[in-house]
């Protein structure tokens, strides 16, 4: 189990908010720098000029595809935004698809076709920022600037020779980017803006990040119809419902029981354990502790105690710690007295151990 999943699918689903203080700074030299304060003389570029510029952006490819001869019995749209800051935009044909799958004449089970067919890796028509426009040169930027910034601390750097030619708001950033991605898909809808497209009954529009768990398992479904989703993909539909009646027989073990009985997936490499084996992701795990409340917070608080008194942490500690921080988030509200306790817990972790933990940072909207 991968934690970062977990935080990353809160983003997407509304849950943590990406904003943070601060903007990014790319400079004429090719450099980049983080400022507190809105730099002056200089566009800088909000999260609302982000959505428009891909969603604008996006009309571009949609209608030069539309106006090709190509344009016929379109049956899926993808925006494409992966942990490598790359963003794409990918469609796809019957006739494309039916070619690709003769090259591939091995694949018998309608589960193997159907994962070729909406397998972005394998659509023949992809786009990028050279193909939206005027709009591409804001995505041109940001991939610039967030490979220079993945390293980069939210600290006032030095002032610099150079002048600088863009700002970002620094929540567009590491992650909060794919989050704009999928309300740019959303916006593509309530704007009809495949309506030029010569589309199939069953087209669907999603956005992506290039994560199978968490795509298929929660952020396709942010815009594809429930009826429809489960039309295209039966067999999610089957294993969505093994993992419910899975999930109900573990409705009588208590909290502590509950985060234990989580253990093997927290170990797990995607191995044939819950949840992966029902095609859930880490997220997953987190809602099903989220009906505990603040008993979860207790439990957790109370265990990330007894990791932090202790002298030297094994491997298997430090995984423990993100699993029961991140678990905290699915608590609901603390008190007073916990959100003193998360942080006295946070620092003597940083303190004493060699290993920055960063629970502080992390927990920031639950210690407001």
């Amino acid at each position: 189990m991968n934690i970062y999943y977990s935080k990353l699918g809160r983003q997407m689903d509304g849950r943590t908010p990406i904003d943070r203080a601060g903007y990014y700074v790319l400079y004429e030299d090719g450099e980049a720098g983080y400022s507190l304060c809105k730099p002056e003389h200089v566009e800088t570029i909000t999260t609302e000029k982000f959505v428009h510029a891909l969603v604008e952006g996006c009309k571009v490819a949609i209608q030069s595809f539309a106006d090709s001869d190509h344009n016929k019995d379109v049956y899926a749209f993808n925006l494409y935004a992966d942990e490598h800051n790359s963003i794409y935009i990918y469609m796809n044909t019957l006739e494309s698809f039916e070619e690709t799958l003769r090259s591939y004449p091995k694949l018998k089970s309608a589960h193997e076709v159907n994962s070729l067919k909406y397998n972005q890796g394998d659509f023949e028509f992809q786009y990028w920022q050279e193909h939206m426009g005027m709009h591409g040169l804001v995505i041109d930027f940001f991939e610039k600037l967030a490979y220079l910034t993945e390293d980069l601390e939210e600290e006032e750097t030095p002032a610099k020779d150079s002048d600088p030619i863009v700002a970002f708001e620094t929540g567009i950033m590491k992650a909060g980017f794919q989050v704009l991605v999928l309300k740019a898909v959303k916006r593509l809808i309530e704007e009809d803006a495949f309506q030029s497209l010569n589309k199939t009954k069953n087209f669907i529009a999603f956005a992506a990040t290039g994560n199978d768990y968490l795509d298929y398992s929660l952020i396709m479904r942010k815009t594809i119809d429930p009826q429809l989703f489960y039309e295209i993909f039966p067999d999610l539909q089957e294993k969505d419902e093994q993992f419910k009646q899975t999930m109900q027989q573990n409705q009588q073990l208590s909290v502590g029981k509950y985060l234990d009985y989580w253990l093997d997936a927290l170990e797990s490499e995607f191995a044939e354990v819950s949840p992966f084996q029902f095609d859930k992701a880490e997220i997953d795990v987190f809602l099903q502790l989220e009906s505990f409340g603040n008993a979860l917070a207790v439990e957790c608080i109370a265990r990330l105690e007894k990791l932090a008194d202790k002298e030297e942490l094994e491997q298997e500690d430090n995984q423990l710690i993100y699993y029961y921080a991140e678990a905290i988030h699915f608590a609901g509200g603390l008190s007073p007295e916990q959100k003193l306790e998360c942080i006295r817990i946070a620092e003597r972790l940083d303190e004493n151990q060699e290993e920055t933990f960063g629970l502080i940072q992390d927990w920031a909207t639950l210690l407001k």
